[in-house]
């Protein structure tokens, strides 16, 4: 390679770089995202839930929700129903886990993280303390089905 590079003229090496068309990217902005993924495993005391969803659906509202792509609490399905389920939880309580898809960290923080103050006591309705973390996307696939289009009913 190295000797067949030598021998070519220099004028067949020049091209011109893509200009990209408005609205389009570059291969490496492609590759990057600011989109941020805010994951919360809410551990909840049995016979707690309908107070935890209750305060998770009107107390515990985004006022500014200009940077949130989406974000859905969800309850852990029955892993006798799916056994491919291999997320160890504790029988003890029952478990949420709140996906939030943010268009950048900046947007959490501003809008939400600003907020939190990890010094204050766990809610009366949590059995634990929940755990938080912000995730930045390697990869990603895009599917042909929307996300959902409205909150639910109960969310404020």
């Amino acid at each position: 390679m190295a000797l067949s590079v030598a021998l070519t003229p220099a004028a067949s090496f020049a091209q011109e770089a893509p200009v990209p068309q408005a609205g389009q990217s570059t291969a490496a902005e492609q590759e990057q995202t600011s989109t941020r993924i805010v994951l919360v495993e809410w551990r909840i005391k049995k016979g707690r839930e309908a107070e935890f969803l209750e305060y998770w659906s009107k107390r515990a509202t985004i006022a500014d929700r200009s940077g949130l792509v989406g974000e859905f609490l969800s309850r852990v399905d029955d892993q006798k129903q799916f056994p491919w389920m291999v997320w160890n939880l504790d029988r003890r309580w029952t478990t949420y886990v709140n996906v939030g898809f943010w268009r950048s960290g900046a947007d959490f923080q501003e809008q939400i993280g600003r907020f939190i103050d990890n010094s204050k006591p766990p809610q009366a309705f949590e059995a634990q303390r929940r755990r938080r973390v912000l995730v930045a996307p390697e990869r990603w696939r895009v599917g042909a089905s929307p996300l959902l289009l409205s909150d639910h009913p109960s969310v404020r």
